[in-house]
């Protein structure tokens, strides 16, 4: 694929875009090709390397705001009809319950999984105090009984902090990567698809 055959495919997969952004990627993709067959690459090499246009737009699409592509949705949708108003009126007291529930849902989904993140992280706090305190606890006579069951107590405390400590990091970043999944998800919904 040539660079205008590029440029012509990658522009019909970004229609959704809004105009200014769309030339400014356009201009930049251009760029990027003539600096590509500059370095001693084809035209045809350097689209190959920056991938299919689709892929390219879908990425493209993903990283603009959900604000964008809703207005852009509703703009190529056909504006603001007679017809469109008058079904958006008609049906509000569908839709509206319907999209705030869906919102409700996806919203308690996320906020739950991350209480469990954070009632984890509690759970190894206190494993991480218990560590500490039992010996205290013990050495300042506070506690009446075995000093090696204590030792085995702070032991284990410690263990399992240590081991929470190691689980955390890794816990989080899955559940900020599904926030992103389900960010992706919904913007998708607003990413026309038309072929």
């Amino acid at each position: 694929m040539n660079r205008v055959e590029y440029l012509a495919a990658l522009k019909s997969a970004l229609s959704q875009m809004p105009a200014e952004e769309l030339e400014k990627q356009l201009a930049y993709y251009d760029e990027l090709i003539a600096d590509m067959c500059e370095d001693g690459m084809s035209e045809e090499e350097a689209t190959a390397r920056l991938g299919a246009p689709d892929a390219v737009a879908e990425e493209l699409l993903a990283a603009l705001p959900l604000s964008t592509l809703v207005k852009s949705r509703i703009r190529s949708a056909g504006g603001s009809s007679a017809l469109t108003v008058v079904l958006l009126v008609l049906g509000f007291p569908l839709w509206f319950p319907l999209l705030v529930s869906v919102f409700a849902v996806v919203l308690s989904l996320v906020i739950t999984l991350w209480a469990l993140v954070i009632g984890f992280a509690a759970v190894v706090f206190s494993l991480g105090v218990t560590a500490i305190a039992a010996p205290v606890a013990l050495v300042a006579g506070w506690f009446q009984g075995s000093p090696l069951m204590v030792a085995g107590y702070a032991l284990i405390a410690g263990g399992l902090c240590l081991l929470g400590v190691l689980a955390l990091p890794p816990l989080c970043g899955a559940m900020a990567r599904l926030c992103r999944a389900i960010g992706r998800g919904v913007k998708s919904i607003f990413i026309k698809k038309e072929r």
